[in-house]
């Protein structure tokens, strides 16, 4: 929302330029509509307004002026004397949305300037009136104005309007009463006459005050009233300055006129194991509120205090360095601290966190330093390792024969017992060190270098921890002043502090060494032989055993296998035996199937041969001599047509006739071409048949003659 205001001041501010008196004389000005100007009479001093449409002529006498801070000031400029000069200005103009602040209004309100001149009217100096808007006016020379938005409210907005005149009305309150005007009441405020809005950092809206159930408000009365119910502050009469702490709701808070806002306060989140420190106001008494909460203070009975610790105390303490919050000590495990105030004192044992009360400290332990330990530089700490504490030290002792040696210890110390006692002595490090240092040095004396540097540890664990008896542990060591045990002690070297006697010692350990090593490394080669023959002798027994194992393992295999044989004799015996009994039943049954079989095909055989002979004899009787002699005669005709084709080719060769070839080849062969045997007794009839054949070959048609030529 735009706040700003218009100046009611005629215009000016830019630099003067001097200008002659006569450049400024005879010269006419034009004012235009909703312009008006000042024109003063050097003679007289009186102001005239010239309200426009008009045309002001300016004489040797008169200048133009302006209304600038109080004071009638006249025009220079090299634009004064013209049109839109600076000594024209506009008339005061107010939107519906905006109202002027009018000073010094006139003595009579219905006397309103016309356009030309206005001679100056009587003023009401020192006072204001609001003219709301729409309106527009010129300004009477001497007043001033002040052109206002009006103010828009929101439903978490308010205005603080404040009375100045109570001659407006009669029921105005008296001057200098503040009025709220809420946005919940009025969405848009114009004052009138008799008040003003005031502005803060240059706004006159302001935001209405959340309240969350985090947090809360500090009121203060700056009047008495009595609050109902329902109002915004709980039912009951209050006084004026008297302090009020409203928390616990959710909505908004608006002033009023008898209740201001003194600040607002928000909830500390204390997560676990966070405090802080809380004075209450009435009785001083300090206490703490530890988290996981949400804290919210009452500022009219209790305040959040601090304690500062500093960067050497925190660090000391173990704590962060917070001021805002309860110091915090973490004690790790197998630590302690002593928590201690005025009238008590605490033995606080970790894992825990502890919170410091405000009047409460952590005692400081004071520890020896250095090797061999001494009280030179101390280490200052609050916390005390309570188990499987270590502490280092170098002691230096003198054997029987006077030798210096310096043994460098390593210390296991554990507390025990009272807690109360463990923080009696503040530097347990060097009451340590300087009583067994002591033992170690009174020890030691009476015990010769050689004899020391051989079993020095267990010298000083018996000296320290006392003698250990069979299979039980060595009792330790109690230091009755604060709980402190000692339950081991570790040598961790023997330094000869004489070089030259360092040197021989070192040489006769040299060469007990070489000695040592070389009797050991010819032990070692005997015990190899030893090993090396044992093996063998394993080996040859292993053998022994493994040859005898495998004759009986052969006897076995034999035996088996005799055993098998037997067996598979037996049993291919009775098989032979079984298969040929069966053999014989099956040749038995073979023998006797095909016997009836042989007898059954025979009886087929010798019925198919009496079918063919009765058939033969049947078709003997049918044929008669006639038809016997012309078969005859056709198979000797074929039989010459075949001879005489493939022997032409032989006559040929020869030179003689087909018939004579024939008769030469077949002189030989029994053909029985006669086909009846000869007188003389010849069963062959050759010469028949010889001249059968010729007979048929002489018979041959001439061309098949010739062909088989």
């Amino acid at each position: 929302m735009n706040t700003g205001h218009t100046p009611c001041e005629s215009p000016g501010t830019e630099k003067e330029v001097p200008m002659t008196e006569r450049d400024i004389r005879e010269r006419d000005i034009l004012v235009a509509p909703n312009e008006y100007a000042y024109v003063q009479d050097l003679t007289k001093g009186h102001i005239v307004l010239y309200v426009g449409p008009t045309k002001v002529s300016l004489s040797n006498t008169e200048r133009m002026i302006l209304f600038r801070n109080g004071r009638f000031v006249p025009v220079s400029g090299p634009d004064s004397g013209k049109e839109g000069g600076m000594g024209i200005s506009a008339f005061i103009e107010a939107t519906s949305a905006q109202y002027v602040v009018l000073e010094n209004p006139p003595v009579d309100p219905d006397m309103l300037p016309t356009p030309g001149a206005n001679t100056a009217v009587g003023l009401r100096s020192g006072r204001k009136v609001v003219v709301p808007g729409p309106t527009e006016f010129p300004l009477w020379p001497g007043q001033r104005a002040q052109v206002v938005d009006g103010h828009s409210l929101r439903q978490d907005e308010y205005l603080i309007v404040r009375v100045y005149d109570d001659t407006f009305a009669e029921d105005l309150p008296p001057i200098g009463t503040e009025i709220i005007v809420r946005g919940t009441e009025r969405s848009f405020y114009v004052p009138r006459s008799g008040f003003e809005v005031i502005p803060e950092s240059g706004r006159y809206v302001r935001k209405a005050w959340r309240m969350e159930q985090s947090s809360g408000l500090h009121l203060r009365v700056v009047a008495p009233f009595e609050a109902g119910v329902g109002d915004q502050l709980p039912p009951g009469s209050y006084v004026s300055g008297q302090d009020v702490f409203l928390s616990g709701r959710e909505g908004f808070f608006f002033p009023t006129e008898s209740v201001v806002v003194v600040g607002t306060v928000s909830a500390v989140p204390l997560a676990e194991n966070e405090g802080i420190y809380v004075r209450d106001d009435r009785s001083g008494a300090v206490r703490i509120v530890e988290g996981p909460t949400a804290f919210l203070p009452d500022p009219t009975k209790e305040q959040v205090v601090r304690r500062r610790f500093g960067a050497a105390g925190a660090a000391r303490h173990g704590v962060a360095g917070d001021e805002t919050r309860v110091p915090a000590v973490y004690v790790p495990p197998s630590t302690a601290v002593m928590v201690i105030a005025k009238d008590r004192r605490e033995v606080v044992t970790g894992p825990r966190t502890r919170l410091l009360g405000y009047d409460e400290n952590l005692e400081e332990l004071t520890l020896s330093t250095g090797r061999p330990k001494s009280d030179q530089e101390l280490l200052t700490t609050c916390f005390l390792r309570i188990d499987g504490n270590k502490v280092s030290d170098v002691v230096h002792v003198e054997t029987e024969d006077h030798v210096t040696l310096a043994l460098t210890l390593s210390y296991r110390v554990s507390f025990i017992g009272e807690p109360q006692r463990w923080f009696a002595v503040k530097d347990y490090v060097g009451l340590l060190c300087d009583h067994t240092s002591s033992i170690i040095r009174g020890v030691a004396r009476g015990i010769s270098l050689e004899d020391f540097y051989c079993d020095g540890t267990g010298i000083v664990r018996d000296a320290v921890l006392g003698p250990r008896e069979e299979e039980s542990r060595r009792e330790g060591r109690h230091f009755d002043e604060n709980g402190m045990w000692v339950y081991d002690v570790e040598v961790l070297a023997i330094d000869i502090l004489d070089a030259e006697v360092d040197a021989l010692l070192g040489g006769a350990q040299r060469m007990a060494i070489v000695s040592e090593i070389a009797r050991k490394k010819e032990g070692l080669r005997l015990g190899d032989e030893k090993l090396k023959e044992e093996v063998r002798q394993a080996i040859y027994r292993a053998r022994v055993a493994t040859i005898g194992a495998q004759v009986e393992h052969e006897n076995a295999n034999r035996e088996a296998k005799l055993a098998a044989a037997r067996t598979s004799l037996d049993l291919d015996h009775l098989e032979n035996v079984e298969r040929a009994s069966h053999d014989a039943e099956a040749f038995t049954l073979r023998s006797r199937a095909r016997l009836a079989e042989s007898q059954a095909e025979a009886a087929l055989e010798k019925q198919r041969l009496d079918a063919q002979a009765a058939a033969f004899r049947s078709q003997m009787e049918a044929m008669t001599p006639e038809l016997i002699a012309t078969l005859k005669t056709l198979g000797n005709q074929a039989l010459a047509r075949d001879l005489s084709k493939h022997l032409s080719p032989l006559a040929i060769l020869g030179g003689e006739s087909v018939a004579d070839v024939a008769e030469r080849l077949l002189d030989r062969l029994p053909l029985p071409f006669g086909g009846a045997h000869d007188d003389d007794g010849d069963p062959s009839g050759k010469r028949d048949g010889d001249r059968g054949l010729a007979a048929v070959i002489a018979a041959l048609p001439a061309s098949d003659e010739g062909a088989a030529e």
